[in-house]
């Protein structure tokens, strides 16, 4: 094989080095790189990046690194907002639900579990009767329902959690009570109706207790019970506005 001559062999190493030179050109040309520094040298320097193209490799490749760090602290924010806001949602979810389970009386007393006992009739015409439930619940709301038929009913609610009755303190589920029609039917007429109240009961349905009925005749509350509940001087004007004209208690 002919050799070839140093400056045409660097001619044709832009063609042997893209391979687009003939096989007896390329055969000639790594002949002559075997022994020529030179040539090696300028053939190496073909693979070597532009000028200032590594750095703007570089630049590029740091351009999309910062790109990704901002992206991703910005998925990392998106996130924790987002765990804030389901971890809110999700306290004010079992806070309502705590309130809501603590706080509307919603559940009616089973009537079976009401006692009313001890009723007796004061002087003034009210009357005063003992109110019991028979567990160990307490007792917080009493509301009032009427109908057009002459009834109106007690009727004691709870929420669906309810503390324990605490035996040492004045409870509403144990405790003596005053009915005062003239106020009961005052609380019907506020309500719509205005048909005269002649029954009053505990609880609503089948198992309602009985309080009072018109033509019920009551014992007469005791020396005590008028010390304590009965009419005094201090409220003559009130007694006088809804009885009329009365004696007071001793």
């Amino acid at each position: 094989m002919d050799r070839l001559d140093h400056d045409i062999v660097q001619d044709l190493l832009p063609l042997y080095h893209d391979g687009v030179c003939s096989e007896k050109s390329r055969a000639a040309v790594e002949e002559h790189l075997k022994t020529c520094e030179t040539c090696r040298a300028t053939l190496a320097a073909m693979d070597a990046p532009l000028p200032g193209a590594e750095k703007e490799a570089a630049a590029d490749d740091a351009a999309a690194v910062q790109k990704i760090s901002e992206e991703w602290k910005k998925t990392k924010w998106k996130a924790r907002l987002k765990g804030a806001a389901i971890a809110a949602a999700v306290c004010a979810v079992l806070v309502g639900g705590w309130l809501a389970a603590t706080q509307l009386h919603c559940f009616p007393v089973d009537p079976e579990k009401i006692e009313i006992t001890n009723v007796r009739q004061l002087s003034d015409g009210r009357i005063l009767y003992h109110f019991y439930i028979d567990d160990d619940l307490g007792l917080r709301n009493i509301y009032f329902e009427f109908n057009e038929e002459g009834n109106a009913y007690y009727v004691p609610r709870r929420a669906l959690i309810t503390e324990k009755r605490i035996s040492h303190s004045s409870n509403a589920a144990d405790m003596d009570m005053i009915l005062d029609m003239k106020e009961m039917q005052d609380y019907a007429q506020t309500d719509g109706i205005h048909a005269e109240i002649t029954a009053v009961w505990y609880g609503m349905g089948e198992d309602r207790v009985l309080l009072w009925e018109e033509g019920m005749d009551l014992p007469a509350a005791s020396a005590a019970d008028e010390a304590e509940w009965g009419y005094s001087a201090p409220s003559a004007a009130y007694w006088e506005a809804h009885y009329g004209p009365l004696e007071a208690t001793p």
